[in-house]
């Protein structure tokens, strides 16, 4: 399963509070299921981290973060996959914000479902399976 970048946010911010939330119950939930992260998914994490109030704070809770699940990258047909992907979006005039597009087609190409708050995007990529929480 591929967390996007709001589940993994969410996860942070309930750890910070040290409460209980949707994502961490859903994390609970999962059991010992596995969970990728998309190097999409880290480099907004880590985007997110430098422009906050206290960068190093946020740089060294998403390395914690990301130790428990393994982080991979698209390989070579994932250009195809995305390439065909996004001209049908535009071609049907169904916009999605490139980075959800990224990792759902990562998602799909690992054959996994996306793990998410934002079924509106998601859901416009044909053939994605979703997961919400």
């Amino acid at each position: 399963m591929f967390p996007d970048t709001s589940f993994c946010i969410d996860l942070l911010r309930e750890q910070r509070r040290g409460e209980r939330g949707p994502a961490s119950s859903k994390l609970e939930a999962l059991g010992g299921k596995s969970l990728l992260i998309s190097l999409f998914v880290l480099c907004e994490l880590r985007a997110g981290a430098e422009m906050s109030s206290n960068p190093q704070r946020e740089l060294s809770s998403v390395v914690r973060l990301v130790e428990g699940f393994e982080i991979v990258s698209p390989a070579p047909p994932f250009a195809v996959l995305y390439g065909e992907i996004v001209a049908a979006l535009l071609r049907n005039g169904t916009p999605v914000p490139r980075m959800d597009v990224l990792l759902g087609v990562m998602a799909k190409s690992f054959g996994m479902p996306v793990l998410t708050r934002d079924m509106n995007h998601f859901s416009k990529i044909p053939g994605l399976v979703i997961e919400a929480y």
